[in-house]
């Protein structure tokens, strides 16, 4: 159809075609129908809170203990939780919060196309999947439960190949748009994800991926953050052991000097001490032993020392008086008090460089 450059723009606006789409061309279009719709989302925001924030209150209160790993940092919390509510739970008068402000909204919004997509926001959908391929700021997620493939559209360009994605969806012609936001995971969370995932469809009474989706999504995001927060815990703790200090690399001039790091490490485990701050104490075990090359005939009085010191220099937590290390370890407090103070005169300076380090 062609449209004369001072003629109405077909699009609804109101305004001429030379200043609406007319200076518009090709996937440009889209850009302006995304920012348009994008303050569509936020007015639905804002008309949630000032028409329906006791109901929206009232259901947050009552899942706070139920979803006890979202609930760990509120502000995710609350976005899932609103995201959940505005588009799926039905008001007294049957209808959504979506659906009664697409019906509130829809004969204000000027231009025909973005009207004609905001039109079918009803049509929500939810997704649970991996990231397949990008093109630009398009990129295709394939569903877990339902095999399908969805374009979706996001605000910037993502290099998120690879990764889980899962959030509430909105039409957008042809593709889609998360509403408010999506939650992604890293490509290490995709496979016992996808098994827990489907396990938990398989076990529900629900015929349907997307029934199952839209009526558990709070309790889907709570296993997915699960499974993310224990494999980042299991790396951390790999990690931490591949970087742990293995101090039998390191010299010692005398075999009595590495029993007392082995018997100083133990005694540190035994204490619940981070492996961080046992590293600290071997290390400065060991530049006292480099200085001093001290003979050493009862490795639990220098255990005792270096201890009695962490804690003197706010290293560690714990609050033994030498008499209680002493009286731990089987030596006399006399003995201890007379090695901390000559560790103490030696280690001085990096006592206190370590000290800090930690506070880092």
């Amino acid at each position: 159809m062609l449209v004369g450059r001072n003629e109405p723009c077909p699009c609804g606006s109101g305004k001429k075609f030379k200043k609406c789409c007319g200076r518009i061309e090709g996937s440009a279009i889209h850009g302006v129908m995304q920012e348009e719709l994008e303050n569509l989302q936020r007015e639905l925001i804002d008309y949630a809170m000032e028409h329906h924030s006791y109901e929206m209150k009232k259901h947050f209160q009552s899942f706070l203990h139920t979803y006890e790993v979202l609930r760990k940092d509120p502000q995710v919390y609350l976005i899932a939780f609103e995201i959940w509510f505005i588009l799926t739970q039905s008001l007294k008068n049957g209808r959504t919060i979506l659906q009664e402000f697409v019906a509130h909204r829809a004969q204000t919004v000027n231009r025909e196309r973005t009207r004609t997509v905001f039109l079918a926001w009803p049509q929500v959908k939810f997704i649970a999947g991996t990231v397949k391929a990008a093109r630009g700021n398009v990129y295709e997620v394939e569903d877990v439960l339902s095999g399908e493939t969805v374009s979706i559209r996001a605000r910037r360009q993502l290099p998120i190949e690879g990764v889980f994605v899962t959030g509430g969806l909105l039409p957008f012609e042809k593709e889609y748009t998360f509403f408010m936001i999506d939650f992604h995971f890293e490509q290490y969370v995709v496979p016992k994800a996808t098994n827990w995932l489907s396990l938990q469809f398989k076990q529900s009474e629900e015929t349907s991926s997307q029934q199952f989706l839209a009526a558990n999504w709070l309790s889907v995001l709570e296993g997915l953050f699960s499974i993310y927060e224990e494999q980042t815990e299991s790396e951390e703790q790999t990690e931490s052991e591949e970087k742990a200090l293995d101090h039998s690399e390191l010299t010692w001039e005398k075999e009595s000097q590495k029993k007392t790091a082995d018997a100083l490490l133990a005694f540190l485990q035994e204490e619940g001490i981070g492996e961080l701050r046992q590293q600290t104490a071997v290390l400065l075990w060991n530049l006292y032993c480099q200085k001093e090359n001290p003979t050493i005939r009862k490795p639990e009085i220098y255990t005792a020392a270096v201890y009695s010191l962490l804690q003197s220099h706010q290293m560690i937590d714990t609050n033994y008086s030498n008499s209680q290390l002493a009286s731990r370890l089987g030596v006399s407090a006399a003995s201890l008090a007379k090695r901390v103070k000559e560790m103490e005169q030696v280690l001085e300076g990096h006592l206190e460089q370590d000290k800090q380090a930690l506070q880092v």
